[in-house]
């Protein structure tokens, strides 16, 4: 995601400096096939019509402003997904640290026992974050570099059972849940116990199901389609509307026209950019610095004090 101040002049400029150029090409171009049939073919008008632009200007920048707000509504949805993660994240840490222990359950004899479960479950939760990110831009794939990431958190045969499902993070959820119900007993208490921690393992997977929500379901194909089109056409026919007969190479004109073409294209494109925040592009949900915020938190949870830095942004980009 760009951060505040990510955005330069230049950064702009090079994502969009073909289009820019294609505009002000296609303008200088107007204008000298404008002079050429002025002054050589013997027609009096060398431009299209400028009242039917105008009429197409509004309804198709109403039909953008409503396409950007769908796209926006997904991106927003997406970074509210993952900011409900970290808090359900910092409750689940707070959950086994302080109420697995021995004093609550009786399948926990001491404080080393204690300790030994507390970080299996953190890790393995640490675990599930980070499949949850990979998953959610590769769709679903994990590669070797992937697991060698997990090695970290999860305990080899672990890892060797995982490689075989279909989906790894909802597999990691239900070893917890198994996890917790052999751990726990059947005293009334301690089943209490159980039920808060079950719940957070119910929020995470209405999380999960959410981000896929997003990931799975695509922008209405024709929508896409019929938008990108009207819009182009749109831009194409500005430079040979707003020709003037009279007075060819208006400077300001042809800047104008430039300008607006690019308007038109530029807001397209960025909408398009937001209506799948999952892929890893500069605009996208920043996953991977949301799980180390919530790597450092669960292991401050559980004493460790060797931590990993947060992520910095790059060039104005926390990824």
């Amino acid at each position: 995601m760009i951060i505040r101040g990510g955005t330069t002049v230049f950064r702009a400029l090079r994502d969009d400096w073909f289009t820019l150029l294609f505009f002000t090409s296609l303008t200088v171009g107007a204008e000298y096939m404008a002079e050429y049939v002025y002054d050589y073919l013997p027609l009096q008008h060398t431009s299209l019509p400028s009242l039917p632009l105008g009429v197409l200007v509004t309804p198709m920048s109403i039909f953008l402003a409503f396409q950007i707000n769908q796209c926006y509504d997904r991106w927003w949805e997406a970074r509210r997904l993952w900011g409900k993660l970290v808090n359900v994240s910092r409750s689940l840490g707070r959950q086994i640290t302080t109420l697995l222990t021995e004093k609550r359950i009786a399948n926990i004899p001491n404080k080393q026992e204690a300790a030994k479960s507390h970080q299996e479950l953190v890790y393995r939760h640490l675990a599930y974050i980070n499949t949850l990110r990979i998953s959610l831009r590769s769709g679903g794939k994990l590669s070797e570099t992937d697991w060698q990431l997990l090695a970290q958190f999860l305990a080899d045969a672990e890892i060797i059972e995982l490689k075989s499902a279909s989906n790894v993070p909802a597999q990691l959820l239900q070893k917890q849940g198994k996890v917790l119900g052999s751990l726990i007993g059947k005293d009334w208490g301690e089943q209490q116990v159980l039920l808060q921690l079950d719940d957070s393992l119910n929020l995470l997977y209405d999380i999960q199901g959410g981000c896929e929500r997003i990931k799975r379901t695509a922008f209405p194909d024709r929508f896409n389609f019929h938008t990108r089109i009207f819009v182009w056409l749109l831009a194409l026919l500005i430079p040979f509307s707003l020709i003037e007969s009279e007075q060819h190479f208006d400077i300001v004109a042809m800047v104008t026209e430039t300008l607006l073409a690019f308007i038109f294209v530029t807001l397209e494109r960025l909408g398009a950019e937001l209506r799948n925040p999952f892929e890893n592009r500069i605009n996208d949900t920043p996953m991977t610095a949301l799980c180390r915020t919530i790597e450092i938190d669960l292991r401050q949870q559980l004493g460790e004090t060797s931590l990993p830095p947060p992520l910095e942004p790059v060039n104005g980009v926390l990824m």
